[in-house]
């Protein structure tokens, strides 16, 4: 079995990707869903998805791969492929702000231990971390706060975890199971931040009309690179008292997603290529449900983008404000 790339040098944009080719014989195997392409790296082997056979990254360096294919028995190339990232100067400095993915329920008793987490590194990193918390029915408990988004994301998006709490960051499956050790997410946090770098600004506008409980919100989005982005917007609201194991009667439950307002759970797609350097915008309006407190919530608006070719899509970066409030661009300084 032998890997072959269309290309073993290409820029650190995020953008340009590299396609491997996984032949056992002369049978072509690289979209078998039995297939996928390991990173080989000095710290250990890293598993890309069945099926992923494109590579991109905003990091430059040298990267090997070789092919992995299960038949009745599995088969690792005798190959190996080196990739040649070369870096990109130019381009706006973006701060990067991560969307962090809380799974969670009233049922679950080690729940508020990453609850506690969470609040201490924003405190810790302020501004470094939006928090979107995903409830579900668990332990034989109804959770009120539940939405059918939770069950998809878990199961389409995230790789079918079954226990709780589970936290990921920027819609990323990633290697490590995260559960509520405060050290483990912090490393991982530092991890998005060097592998994933931001290439793009994200800024949101919200106008709340009270007569009729409708949020019109703007996701605005600059890009140091042409790329095709998608748009993902979650409202979510704090504050609410609700009984909790392991907690109280009225414990309170913050980041609660009350909406995935986009028609997509990956984000709905702008049209075309998104160009360096030209603002795009996305418009969505929602009509918030009776038992919302408006002046509890908050609009987290995230944009995705692909390193896979389209296989998978991932938060970029990300911004959020008050419900009926804006937020502009964020720099680094």
């Amino acid at each position: 079995m032998r890997i072959t790339a269309d290309k073993t040098a290409i820029q650190a944009d995020g953008v340009e990707k590299v396609t491997f080719t996984v032949k056992l014989g002369t049978k072509d195997v690289s979209e078998e869903s039995t297939m996928n392409l390991i990173l080989v790296k000095e710290s250990g082997e890293e598993n890309l998805d069945y099926g992923v056979r494109a590579f991109s990254t905003s990091v430059p360096g040298t990267y090997v791969f070789k092919a992995r294919y299960y038949e009745g028995k599995a088969m690792v190339s005798e190959n190996e492929v080196t990739v040649q990232v070369a870096p990109v100067s130019g381009g706006t400095s973006y701060y990067h702000k991560l969307l962090g993915m809380q799974f969670t329920s009233v049922g679950c008793q080690a729940c508020p231990a990453l609850s506690t987490t969470l609040k201490a590194i924003q405190t810790e990193q302020p501004g470094r971390l939006a928090v979107a918390s995903f409830h579900m029915d668990f332990g034989g408990m109804t959770d009120p706060m539940s939405t059918a988004a939770t069950n998809n994301y878990r199961t389409n998006i995230l790789g079918n975890f079954s226990g709780l709490p589970r936290f990921f960051y920027n819609l990323r499956k990633g290697t490590k199971e995260m559960i509520s050790i405060k050290s483990q997410i912090e490393e991982e946090l530092q991890k998005e931040l060097s592998n994933y770098p931001a290439s793009c600004g994200v800024a949101v506008e919200s106008v709340y009309n009270a007569s009729d409980r409708t949020v019109k919100i703007t996701g605005k989005l600059t890009s140091n690179v042409t790329n095709t982005y998608r748009c993902l917007i979650y409202l979510v609201e704090d504050g609410i008292k609700y009984f909790q194991t392991n907690g109280a009667n009225d414990y309170t439950h913050n980041n609660v997603v009350r909406a995935v307002v986009s028609t997509s759970l990956n984000g709905d797609r702008f049209n075309g290529e998104v160009n360096a350097g030209v603002e795009s915008t996305m418009q969505r309006s929602y009509q918030l449900e009776p038992g919302w407190n408006v002046d509890n919530m908050r609009v987290i608006v995230s944009m995705l983008t692909t390193l896979d070719g389209g296989k998978t899509y991932t938060c970029n970066n990300v911004n959020e404000c008050k419900l009926g409030e804006s937020a502009d661009y964020l720099y680094n300084e």
